[in-house]
């Protein structure tokens, strides 16, 4: 299928492009990007000014937290052991509608239960479901008696959750390999405490674990990410090859120096530590933290660190917080955009490359492009009345702002005027910019 947006405003995944352009699909790829005519007989939709932009896409998603508690974590209840398995997928599939109804036509596994991610990815890609584009991720790696690893240890569950634990080079080797036969194209491990879990200890994993996972993991085109807080531990995983780093509470110029370097991906999740400390349930210690990552945000983005868009999504203060904003509800993803963009150093282009340039190429590993508007790369996009770099706000309200969703070349959602649509060459049903 051939499609052609005109008088379309274009934000290609880093600015904001001057005047209206034209942009031209075929299949499933963007094939042209300029001021012209459409080719005879494309369907041609009229955009009037409207935004065109790549499909958004988070980066540290849980896509079955949706429905455990604080109570449930309190009383040492495992995360991925609510419901049973087929439960778990139902919540991940009503997940992944509410990212595309967003405006997000991707994310990045951050951990799940039950190998959701990677079959929901088969159930996608079968037409069994709608969902986004995704990268799918193992559960979390740790080992045993971690900060994860349940003190109430007669309480062990017979089948796992969202945590798993394993000890020694050989048998993270092992693990690896079978989360990756099993789907996983990203590798999560729990390298340290922090970020709202607190630990006598730093270290949750020995560097010889970390060496043997990430070895194992990029042998067979994996990825690893790590929750990592502390300096120390930042720079370990940085040096032994992590690909993406969770939170890094403790980032500082010598970190940066150090992920700019390897291309190490950051997604610094603030939103979440955000809500511990308005409930006044952080200490002197989280305050600090919370305002040393902001702080280092824009020193970081000058460095050319890729950082990432993306929070511990899932509902756990909706019992406290009555428009809880890690709930997983239309517009609520969008909201990050705005945040990080008022925070002084950095700017909305900025920040929107985080979920768009910066995440294509986080879920794609090189395999494809994806993120940007520019000729060969996947036509993943969505279609905003509005601005969103000069008001990045308005992604946090698609049900007004979103008009169209387009995957692959095809339209998910489309909210777009009747009008708006002729066929190259009639002449017809042509609306004025």
């Amino acid at each position: 299928m051939t499609i052609t947006f005109t008088n379309a405003r274009v934000f290609d995944g880093t600015s904001m492009l001057p005047e209206t352009q034209t942009v031209s699909l075929d299949g499933d790829r963007i094939v042209s990007i300029a001021a012209g005519h459409a080719v005879p007989g494309a369907e041609v939709i009229d955009l009037g000014g409207m935004t065109l932009m790549p499909g958004l896409i988070t980066c540290h998603f849980h896509p079955d937290f949706y429905r455990f508690t604080l109570a449930q974590g309190l009383a040492g209840d495992p995360l991925g052991k609510e419901f049973p398995p087929g439960v778990m997928m139902a919540m991940a599939i009503r997940n992944g509608r509410v990212l595309l109804d967003s405006g997000f036509t991707g994310y990045i596994g951050a951990s799940c239960s039950n190998d959701v991610d990677a079959q929901l990815k088969i159930a996608i890609a079968e037409g069994i479901v709608e969902g986004p584009r995704l990268r799918a991720c193992s559960p979390h790696i740790g080992t045993t008696g971690d900060l994860n690893d349940s003190k109430l240890w007669w309480r062990k569950q017979v089948t796992p959750g969202t945590d798993v634990f394993f000890d020694g080079p050989d048998a993270m080797r092992r693990i690896v390999r079978e989360y990756i036969r099993r789907g996983s194209q990203t590798i999560k491990i729990f390298a340290s405490q922090g970020h709202g879990f607190p630990s006598r200890v730093s270290r949750n994993m020995d560097r010889d674990e970390i060496a043997a996972i990430a070895q194992a993991a990029h042998g067979r085109g994996a990825k690893v990410r790590a929750h990592v807080a502390d300096k120390a531990m930042i720079m370990e995983c940085i040096e032994l090859g992590v690909d993406i780093l969770d939170h890094g509470d403790e980032i500082d110029a010598e970190a940066i120096a150090a992920m700019a370097e390897k291309g190490t991906f950051w997604v610094p999740s603030l939103i979440y530590p955000k809500c511990l400390l308005q409930l006044g349930w952080g200490n002197a210690d989280m305050q600090r933290l919370y305002d040393h990552v902001r702080d280092t945000l824009p020193a970081a983005q000058a460095a050319g660190v890729r950082i990432l868009a993306g929070d511990d999504y899932s509902g756990v203060f909706r019992e406290v917080i009555e428009d809880d904003p890690l709930d997983h509800q239309v517009g609520n993803y969008g909201r990050e955009f705005g945040y990080y963009a008022a925070i002084p150093g950095l700017n909305a282009a900025q920040v929107l490359s985080w979920g768009t340039k910066n995440a294509g190429e986080a879920l794609l590993d090189g395999e494809d492009r994806l993120g940007v508007i520019a000729s060969g790369v996947l036509a993943d996009l969505i279609v905003i009345d509005g601005d969103p770099v000069a008001d990045p706000a308005i992604l946090a309200h698609p049900q007004q702002a979103l008009k169209a969703v387009i995957q692959s070349g095809a339209f998910t959602i489309d909210r777009l005027p009747p009008g708006a649509r002729r066929t190259a060459g009639t002449g017809q049903g042509m609306r004025a910019a």
